[in-house]
């Protein structure tokens, strides 16, 4: 692995605006794919249930804590790697590992085996994070940000999109055709067969990632090599009013996404009797709706509000987007039929994705280069590692031990956002100031 440029660079130009946005776009497309294989899962509950014999909770666990898990063990290491070698590489191997852990996942026969191709499918996916929000920091101008992680964000709706629409069809298709011998495997049901398709563009895609993307300079490097992590704790440390209150926000925040994402299907088959084959292409059709509109007006909001002279623009349009998806997050489960449901759920899903390019911007705007892939592993960490491993788990515990009917799951989502989302939005609001100190001087 080739060590990438550390020496200070901060007078560089940077790369040509085709080959910048190509880049950027790539990396989206990585992005897309790692959502794709973590997702793809939330689909599969009832067959992977039936087949392995397994409760809400034991799901619930193979989905999230198996996830996190190797995510925390791998996420931190690799990002302290990727604040010092060559990113492209650690990315394009990332997605092997991944995308092959995601086929091992269809060959599992066992709670215990479907639970440890999960964890590699963490491991491998908590690299792509840090080492792409790294090079994207690289490739534009600041004033770019919020425009170059609003392309990074539509890849994550994306692969959540795709993973409903494709792994809806998938799964009915494989369902008409019923089980299929695999050459090493044996007789595939159609959980199986779908993880195994899912594994095959990924793999595509990291070898066009590794032929085609050029490793960029590394810009404003106090240092040269990797800064010791009892540096970034001090750091972390000086600026505790900022990050633990901005952090946490995004840990509840993700918390209470992934935890209504993962049951969301389950919710519409067992409330509505809409099957994964049904309500897989809807909710895709709601993220292909939503996101680009909270997405361009999220990017336009952050910019307007960093006009009007704030310094804390980025962290108070969170605040802003959050509030305002509050009410329909929790009115969602509660809806009185399915295409209400979805139409609140889409409102919801827009308000909530708006914040998005403000939040990604918010971390990589405050903090030092040579620090940026490890403090963005952490952000990565509330995110993926606690989202996943808390969310699903919590909505299973309220619906198996409190309610004690599977068939309630619609109050134990509704509850449970009612609780955490504005825990999440207050937290925000208490980073703000914080950040606006550190943002202005950083500037």
């Amino acid at each position: 692995m080739a060590s990438a440029a550390a020496a200070p660079a901060a007078d560089a130009p940077y790369p040509p605006r085709r080959q910048a946005w190509y880049t950027i776009w790539l990396i989206a497309a990585v992005t897309m794919l790692s959502n794709v294989d973590r997702s793809i899962i939330n689909l599969l509950v009832q067959p992977i249930k039936r087949d392995l014999v397994l409760s809400d909770t034991e799901i619930s666990l193979i989905i999230g804590t198996a996830f996190s898990l190797f995510y925390m063990l791998v996420g931190l290491p690799m990002a302290r790697v990727s604040d010092v070698r060559n990113r492209k590489v650690i990315l394009a191997g990332g997605l092997t590992v991944w995308s092959l852990a995601t086929a091992v996942c269809g060959a599992a026969q066992s709670f215990a085996a479907l639970f440890v191709a999960r964890g590699v499918v963490g491991g491998a996916e908590s690299v792509a994070g840090p080492a792409s929000m790294s090079l994207i920091s690289d490739i534009v101008p600041r004033e770019k940000l919020p425009r170059a992680f609003a392309v990074y964000q539509l890849g994550i709706s994306a692969g959540q999109a795709v993973a409903l629409f494709a792994g809806g069809a998938m799964l009915a298709y494989f369902v008409r055709v019923g089980p299929l011998d695999v050459p090493l495997l044996g007789l595939a049901r159609e959980w199986q067969l779908t993880f195994l398709t899912c594994a095959i563009p990924g793999l595509l895609l990291a070898v066009i990632f590794f032929l085609t993307v050029r490793e960029p300079v590394r810009r404003n490097r106090r240092v040269v090599g990797a800064v010791p992590i009892r540096e970034v704790l001090a750091y972390l440390g000086q600026h505790r009013a900022l990050y633990v209150p901005l952090l946490l926000s995004i840990a509840i925040g993700s918390i209470e996404t992934v935890g209504l994402q993962t049951w969301r299907p389950a919710f519409y088959e067992r409330t509505y009797g809409w099957g994964p084959a049904q309500i897989g292409p809807l909710l895709a059709l709601s993220l292909l709706v939503s996101t680009p509109i909270a997405i361009t007006s999220g990017t336009w909001l952050a910019e307007y509000v960093a006009r009007k002279g704030y310094p804390d623009a980025m962290v108070r349009t969170c605040v802003i987007t959050q509030v305002l998806a509050i009410p329909f997050v929790i009115a969602t489960p509660l809806m009185p039929n399915p295409w209400a449901a979805l139409m609140c759920g889409t409102t919801a899903s827009t308000f909530g994705l708006m914040s998005a390019p403000a939040q990604n911007s918010a971390i990589q705007l405050v903090t030092p280069n040579e620090m940026r892939a490890q403090v963005s592993a952490l952000y990565l960490f509330t995110i993926s590692a606690v989202g996943t491993s808390l969310g699903p788990l919590v909505v299973a515990l309220v619906t198996d031990l409190l309610l004690q009917d599977e068939s309630l799951l619609r109050y134990s989502m509704s509850g449970f956002a009612a609780v955490v989302a504005p825990i999440g939005a207050l937290l925000m609001w208490l980073a703000m100031r914080p950040y606006g100190r550190a943002a202005a001087a950083a500037a």
